[in-house]
């Protein structure tokens, strides 16, 4: 007779107290995994779709070099696989067997007239018929050794819009580009140098434009540029001068040049590095649209503040033995303004460093006691609200990986252009006071006069400047 199956009980409750408490470890970890401050987390990565052509690709080609191929007997076969490889791999991130791509890799000045050198770029990628690679952001500049992606300060698809003729992509995904292929990508290194300055990097100056046989570089000056990163062949080096003589119809005469001097040149890569601060290609003046978690914080302090005073005192450029003083006309604009407009908030948009480390400008060095007493004097008579009291940008603040980003200059200031943008009555200051050939300024400014003009009635003015103290 058979035995009648009896099931272990003891081995089923065991089991099962083995899968409780898996699943509340798993229970327990998975927000550590998600929410974790400490660990290294982009903000997001490029929505890009690249072809699935991995199951198509030799995997024995993938340890290959080209220095290897003098060891192999049948080295024209490997070559031909090689080359076969590296097609397969630019179709993956081209579509096409070859790629040309154009990477302004250094872009100079902060934020508001990097992105409109980047503007001049992306115009150029256009009439080079080149994939324009976007570099990473941090400090509110525009290069490669930033550590941030292009979507931290930037919507990348409305970008996609502004721009429907060119191609994009980010410096991730291109550099995964250069990693993956066999051969390095043969680059070509342009410097765009602006003649007579007083910071002026060449050996030779020219009174027009021309062009230049470039210096080559070594390791060291490719690490510190941040080249080092990618997996390219810098081959030829050529540099490009605005002149020191004015040219009339000079932004347009520049770019055909440029235009003319690339066009056929057969590099996979040229490599952009910027250094001059004049307008060198016709300006575009729509800027690159800003990412949609900046645009949301400037929406939330609006509505939360509104009515109210946005006043910009960039003091970098000021006579420092004055700031008492323009602090005291400062304080009597305002308080003359609340009688007639009936406004009462105020938020501050400054250089100065509120946040008690550094001034939120890379090039405002020295800090002195006339800048903290003029400070300590406006915070002393009025409630100030600023990026920082209230609590702007919470969610990276609180991730170790953008601790750097609000030490100095950052995605605060872009944040404060928007918010003055949007500000009920707009101030900024006098000539001993701060820069008055702002850029940033002039941007607000010209932002609010479109506003007026398409019907929107907050606005009480476009730029109204304090009193330059005597």
């Amino acid at each position: 007779m058979l035995k009648k199956y009896r099931p272990d009980f003891s081995l089923t409750w065991t089991r099962k107290i083995i899968l409780f408490f898996i699943i509340s470890y798993i229970i327990w970890i998975i927000p550590f995994l998600i929410f974790d401050t400490d660990t290294e987390q982009p903000l997001s990565l490029e929505r890009i779709t690249l072809k699935k052509i991995d199951n198509e690709i030799d995997p024995s080609l993938k340890n290959i070099t080209l220095t290897t191929l003098t060891n192999i007997e049948d080295s024209d076969s490997t070559h031909s696989k090689i080359i076969d490889y590296d097609e397969k791999i630019n179709l993956k991130y081209c579509g096409e067997k070859t790629c040309n791509f154009i990477f302004p890799y250094e872009i100079p000045e902060q934020e508001t007239r990097a992105n409109v050198h980047l503007r001049s770029f992306t115009y150029l990628a256009e009439s080079l018929n080149r994939i324009m690679v976007l570099p990473n952001v941090g400090h509110s500049r525009i290069n490669c050794c930033n550590k941030f992606p292009f979507e931290f300060y930037y919507d990348l698809e409305k970008t996609r819009e502004m721009f429907p003729k060119v191609k994009f992509m980010t410096q991730e995904t291109f550099k995964n580009w250069t990693n993956e292929l066999l051969i390095k990508p043969n680059t070509l290194h342009t410097w765009l140098i602006e003649d007579g300055r007083k910071d002026s990097y060449p050996k030779r100056n020219h009174k027009h434009i021309a062009i230049d046989p470039g210096d080559h570089y070594n390791e060291i000056q490719l690490n510190h540029l941040c080249l080092n990163q990618f997996n390219l062949n810098i081959s030829d080096y050529i540099e490009f001068h605005s002149g020191k003589k004015f040219v009339k119809d000079f932004e347009h005469k520049m770019f055909d040049f440029l235009t003319k001097n690339l066009k056929d040149k057969k590099f996979s890569v040229i490599l952009i590095r910027h250094r001059c601060r004049k307008q060198m290609f016709p300006y575009i003046e729509e800027q690159i649209p800003f990412a949609p978690h900046i645009l949301n914080q400037a929406f939330e302090i609006q509505n939360k503040l509104e009515p109210y005073y946005c006043i910009h005192w960039r003091m970098e450029q000021g006579i420092p033995e004055k700031m008492p003083s323009c602090a005291i006309e400062l304080i009597k604009l305002i308080n003359n303004l609340k009688k007639n407009q009936g406004i009462n908030n105020i938020y501050l948009a400054t250089d100065y460093p509120i946040s008690g480390k550094r001034a939120a400008s890379d090039t405002f060095h020295k800090v002195e006691k006339y800048h903290e007493l003029a400070f300590q004097m406006l915070n002393s008579t009025f409630d100030l609200n600023t990026w920082i009291s209230l609590n702007a940008f919470e969610k990276f603040r609180n991730n170790r990986y953008y601790d750097v980003e609000f030490k100095s200059s950052g995605i605060h200031g872009i944040l404060d252009k928007l918010i003055c943008i949007q500000s009920n009555y707009f101030i900024s200051g006098s000539k001993d006071c701060c820069r008055i050939r702002s850029t940033y300024t002039r941007l607000i400014e010209k932002s609010r006069i479109k506003l007026l003009e398409d019907g929107d009635m907050r606005l009480r003015n476009t730029l109204r400047r304090w009193k330059n103290p005597t």
